[in-house]
């Protein structure tokens, strides 16, 4: 026992003879020393235990001013926080018995005082008194756990099935505490059947093999919803090893799980548009390739039109000369095509390098009017030292979006501004062609918008689009001035 060595003792008693008999036998105690304090009234009592620190009250439940039970209940109800050892006469063992029931830690009949009973009675009510006073701060400290988790707490009984559930676990399912049964069937029930095998083979394990109850499954709401809880669970074997208890706890997790499951719609989006970005890079590489090859190769049937014409004035003549310039011209030819092909692989256009941003704008906005008969009303500031990177980004938006008014928007008039608006470089492009519903989403190939979103990201940059139905389709990408102007990062 954890008694002390030197205790205070409050001892009630009118009866002088009685405290007496009570001071004797207490000065044979050799357990432990003491300090008496005697009071002959209950009023008495309860004042000193205000004034001092006592470790135990011998209490007499017959004084002046109180009789019986309530004696000592009036005390506990004033002094709950001290022992108290109950004094009665040999009549009132009854009371006693009673007076433990309501919180006494034990009683004494007077006339059978000896200093060895007392010693043991008033040792075992202070040694009782601490234990529940321990008992009852666990049960606080876990009644305070249990209304202040944000976790669903339960015990369960794997032999009998007896279920505690926590009022929280019942409030993760949108239950009041009263609605929901303290029942292991009604909360297997409520698991998603497609769940339910997975969640047994977890129990199963943890109960056999002693392995951990870990697991996340869904669970039936009262709205009929399903939500995620994560459960976690530990139980308790007897010296057979067989479970007798376990306990554990849930959490909702439906926002984590919802969140990962939109990042995996993310990243899988994000493969998607990789995806179509790489196969949009090809496509673009074709399509300037193809274009080359066109104006190239358009040019090369006229030169071979005018070389067969030659040849032919040649063999008329038969100038050993000309059959030499022939072959001669037929060389160039050659070393043309193979020019041809070299450029049509670059990405970046040539022109860029030779001529600038804006001179190579006004090549591209020439030829398409010429090949599309689509006249372009064009402003572009010349106050903006695009770097490498973006003027090669800014001369590939403008063709993309020219290249989509030509195959799509079956316009005959487009507007191109290229503006300084502080602190933006503003590319705005428009077409007074067919356009498209605000609401319809435009796929990737109908309007290219994937390119061109692509490259103002790249820049740090923001893509508009404003559209209608047979008000054509406007485009407005805003680069900040800070990153097209910076310092290129090509090497």
């Amino acid at each position: 026992m954890n008694t002390p060595q030197h205790l205070r003792i409050l001892l009630v008693e009118d009866s002088p003879t009685d405290a007496l008999l009570i001071r004797e036998a207490l000065a044979d105690v050799d357990d432990f020393q003491h300090a008496l304090v005697h009071v002959e009234r209950l009023a008495d009592a309860i004042s000193r235990c205000v004034a001092i620190r006592f470790d135990i009250v011998l209490l007499d439940l017959g004084l002046p001013d109180a009789h019986g039970i309530s004696t000592f209940r009036t005390f506990r109800d004033r002094v709950p926080e001290l022992p108290v050892l109950v004094f009665t006469g040999l009549d009132d063992k009854s009371v006693g018995l009673l007076a433990i029931q309501y919180g006494a830690q034990d009683y004494l009949v007077k006339r059978d005082i000896d200093p060895s009973a007392l010693s043991r009675a008033i040792r075992y009510a202070i040694e009782r008194h601490r234990i529940a006073h321990a008992l009852e701060e666990s049960e606080e400290r876990f009644q305070l756990a249990v209304s202040g988790a944000s976790a669903g707490l339960w015990d369960w009984d794997p032999q009998s099935g007896a279920t505690w559930l926590s009022p929280y676990f019942k409030k993760i399912l949108g239950y009041e505490p009263d609605e929901f049964p303290d029942d292991s069937g009604t909360v297997l029930d409520a698991i998603h059947p497609a769940d339910r095998g997975r969640v047994n083979t977890c129990l199963a394990a943890h109960l056999e093999q002693m392995r951990p109850y870990d697991v996340e499954y869904r669970m039936r709401t009262k709205s009929g919803e399903y939500c995620w809880v994560h459960a976690r669970g530990q139980a308790l074997w007897n010296q057979f090893g067989q479970p007798y208890r376990m306990l554990g706890w849930i959490i909702d997790v439906t926002e984590r799980r919802l969140a990962e499951e939109a990042l995996r719609a993310s990243r899988e989006e994000l493969q998607r548009l990789s995806a179509g970005i790489q196969q949009a890079r090809e496509d673009e590489k074709a399509r300037i390739a193809r274009e080359l090859h066109d104006d190239f190769g358009q040019q090369l049937v006229a030169l071979k039109i005018a070389c067969a014409r030659l040849d032919a004035s040649i063999k008329r003549s038969d100038s050993p000369a000309g059959a030499a310039d022939l072959a001669n011209v037929y060389k160039l030819i050659d070393q043309l095509v193979v020019s041809v092909r070299r450029i049509a692989t670059d990405l970046r256009p040539a022109m860029l390098d030779d001529l600038g941003l804006i001179p190579a704008l006004e090549w591209l906005v020439n030829r398409f009017s010429e090949r599309h008969g689509v006249r372009v009303s064009r402003r572009i500031a010349d106050n903006i030292a695009f770097n490498d990177d973006s003027a090669t980004a800014v001369f590939r938006i403008v063709q993309e979006a020219l290249t989509n008014v030509a195959r799509h928007a079956r316009a005959t008039e487009v507007v191109l501004e290229i503006l300084r608006k502080e602190p933006h470089c503003v590319v705005h492009i428009t077409d007074n062609g067919c356009g498209s519903a605000p609401d319809q989403r435009p796929a990737a190939d109908s309007f290219g918008l994937l390119g061109i979103r692509e490259r103002a990201w790249a820049l740090r940059g923001d893509l508009q689009i404003r559209t209608a139905p047979d008000q054509g389709f406007a485009i407005t990408v805003s680069l900040p001035l800070d990153t097209i102007e910076a310092r290129s990062g090509r090497s």
